[in-house]
């Protein structure tokens, strides 16, 4: 019993660090990475991903510079494809991003179908 009351608290130490980390970022940086999180391991592309999180193809320029700094602080991964195709997916090497992505492979199957559904309608 002892030893599944550890686990439990290590689990919900780690589920209480990934609210304070989501609630640290402003309400485009958390849109980006839950929507990473749902799709991943699948990448997806700067108009992909502006179509995910509600923004108009006009706007990738206001997310230009979330996503940099994502990526600074190591919570997305990109990786260049040709000289303006990026491949823009989660980092789930990062231990609480891990947590995220567990969560929502587990709890969040009707917010993929939403999300796969916002990427077939390119």
């Amino acid at each position: 019993m002892g030893w599944q009351k550890v686990e439990s608290d290590i689990n919900n130490a780690s589920v209480y660090e990934l609210v304070q980390l989501m609630a640290s970022l402003n309400d485009t940086r958390r849109a980006i990475l839950l929507a990473l999180a749902h799709i991943y391991p699948r990448s997806v592309s700067g108009v992909q991903l502006s179509q995910l999180i509600g923004y108009s193809g006009k706007s990738r320029s206001l997310y230009r510079g979330v996503i940099s700094h994502l990526k600074e602080n190591e919570l997305i991964q990109i990786d260049q494809l040709t000289p303006k195709l990026y491949a823009i997916r989660i980092n789930n090497e990062h231990p609480l991003l891990s947590v995220l992505v567990n969560l929502c492979r587990v709890y969040g199957k009707q917010s993929l179908k939403v999300y796969t559904k916002a990427l077939e309608e390119e």
